[in-house]
């Protein structure tokens, strides 16, 4: 095009006959005059704007003939570029053969990886497998069967990769992540080191956005899914702490289940850690209920926002130090949540306990009130007692039934309802499970007991 371009400029004579470049102006006009919808999808505005880049435009203008002729040269060479197909990735494997249908097997002590044609790279763990579905010129659908894979794909504009493991698909376009499928338990586990991803799945239908530095862990058995800093998450998983998540500290060492009619016990003979403050002193919350210390330090992050990052051990610290009696009688809503969250996932089960009582005594008819009648339900089920986890379930799909966890828990009052009074027991709640949920994390159990 740019040799096309000085050809224009050497071969436009320096003088034409005005009648002549009368009548070729008129064509010119007609010509773009029947281009309106190429002007519309704004093609014509791009090469005018190219040609007015090389210094040729005003000549043109002045010489139509011309003027046309390049022009419709370069509406060739736009539409060419526009249409012509994308060449399709291509891919090459090290350390381990390609069998039938891209099915990819790295052996039991060597690595395995996929190098792709435009720098996206994968490597597969010893003992994994993964299956190269599709592969298109915008990127690859592949199928993890098992193991861990860890993928760096190279951001193009339009990409679309995903990697699916069981019912789960990881969505990217251009990004670093782990990530692993167990079979046996159902477990999914997804590590972001940089970019954005999109977890979706039965768990998470609308999908689960990720950012840098997050872990998503996701348990179809127990239909449970969480996010977490990834650092954090593995510094969390040996925390030690508190009696089981199924019980609530008792003064004088007793441990007892909490119903949905009990009241989470007060601070009074509480074991105390030593320069902790007690109730009403300085150091408290504030009236608003913010957390914010009265002493005028400096505000730290909010708890909510030290959740998030993964640090529960401060929040969990900073509590027990205000006075924890305090902080679940006057702390805000979104505090009592982030002391829960941190709690659940530092394994103290205890304070998680409390929170959530405290929660739903004191902002009964709040979202967050309602969640956690399903969140202590589902502590104490996993701490051993189904019979108190059916009480919470009910309380929660009473007050809440088409919130976000009422697939989980009539599923799980199912599951308990079997284990405390039969397959007899828990077929109705089966083959209500089927109606509401018929494509739900518990559907294969509820078929399963609808088995005569």
């Amino acid at each position: 095009m740019s040799r096309l371009a000085d050809l224009a400029r050497e071969g436009i004579p320096a003088d034409v006959d005005a009648a002549h470049d009368a009548a070729e102006r008129a064509r010119f006009v007609e010509a773009v005059s029947r281009g309106a919808a190429l002007r519309r999808g704004g093609a014509w505005a791009r090469i005018e704007a190219w040609l007015r880049s090389l210094g040729v435009w005003p000549a043109l203008a002045e010489r139509p003939r011309w003027g046309l002729a390049l022009a419709g040269a370069a509406a060739l060479a736009v539409a060419l570029v526009v249409l012509w197909p994308a060449r399709r990735l291509d891919y090459a494997v090290e350390g381990a053969p390609v069998a039938a249908g891209g099915y990819i097997s790295a052996a039991a002590g060597d690595e395995a990886r996929l190098r792709f044609t435009d720098g996206t790279t994968v490597a597969l763990s010893p003992g994994s497998a993964l299956r190269v579905a599709e592969v298109e010129a915008t990127g690859a659908r592949m199928l993890l069967e098992h193991g861990r894979a860890s993928l760096r794909v190279t951001p193009r504009p339009k990409a679309r990769w995903s990697v699916e493991a069981g019912p789960f698909a990881v969505l990217v376009t251009g990004t670093a992540f782990d990530v692993s499928w167990t079979r046996g338990d159902g477990t999914l586990r997804v590590d972001l080191h940089e970019g954005s991803v999109t977890v979706r799945g039965p768990l998470a239908p609308d999908g689960l956005p990720l950012r840098a530095g997050q872990r998503l862990v996701a348990r179809m058995h127990e239909g449970d899914v969480q996010i977490s800093s990834a650092d954090a998450a593995s510094a969390a998983a040996p925390a030690q702490g508190g009696p089981s998540s199924a019980q609530a500290a008792q003064p004088g060492g007793e441990e007892k289940t909490i119903g949905p009619g009990d009241v989470a016990p007060d601070d009074a003979g509480a074991a105390r850690p030593e320069g902790s403050r007690a109730e009403g002193a300085p150091a408290g919350p504030s009236p608003d209920g913010s957390g914010a210390a009265a002493d005028g330090a400096a505000a730290a992050p909010s708890w909510a926002k030290r959740v998030a990052a993964g640090d529960f051990r401060s929040v969990l610290a900073e509590a027990e130090q205000r006075g924890l009696g305090g902080v679940l009688e006057r702390g805000s809503l979104d505090d009592l949540v982030a002391l829960a969250d941190a709690a659940r996932y530092a394994r103290r089960g205890d304070v998680a306990q409390r929170a959530l009582t405290a929660t739903r005594k004191r902002f009964p008819g709040t979202s967050h009130g309602k969640a956690a009648a399903f969140l202590l339900g589902r502590m104490v089920d996993d701490g051993g007692s189904p019979s108190a986890a059916v009480a919470w379930y009910d309380a929660y799909l009473a007050e809440s039934p088409g919130g976000p966890f009422a697939a989980e828990a009539l599923g799980r009052k199912m599951v308990a309802v079997e284990r405390t009074g039969g397959r007899a027991a828990a077929r109705p709640l089966a083959e209500l499970y089927l109606k509401r949920h018929p494509r739900g994390a518990h559907a294969p159990v509820a078929s399963d007991l609808m088995k005569p």
